[in-house]
């Protein structure tokens, strides 16, 4: 087994990852800040998207379209859904 690292933020790079060494860490850093924003926020929402796929491809298909936006948004913020927006998804279904 390796060298165990801090949990804690490597303070020149902001990332916070226990299996990777703080070097690689760097090199990880230098190249996603060598992107255009844009780039990386196209990344973000990429991410997202594969995020909410997964999630949505594990719920039953048969769950009215307002329990899945329920289950969705509970999965994604680890939280419960509002009542007040829940029912509006329900009206809007």
């Amino acid at each position: 087994m390796g060298k165990p690292f801090e949990s804690d933020r490597y303070a020149d790079t902001g990332y916070s990852m226990k299996d990777t060494s703080p070097e690689v860490n760097a090199i990880m850093y230098k190249r996603l800040m060598a992107l255009r924003g844009e780039e990386r926020m196209e990344m973000g929402f990429s991410m997202i998207t594969s995020a909410k796929e997964m999630i949505l491809a594990s719920l039953p298909k048969e769950l009215p379209e307002a329990e899945r936006k329920k289950m969705l948004y509970e999965r994604l913020y680890g939280e419960a859904m509002p009542e007040e927006l829940f029912l509006r998804l329900q009206k809007a279904s």
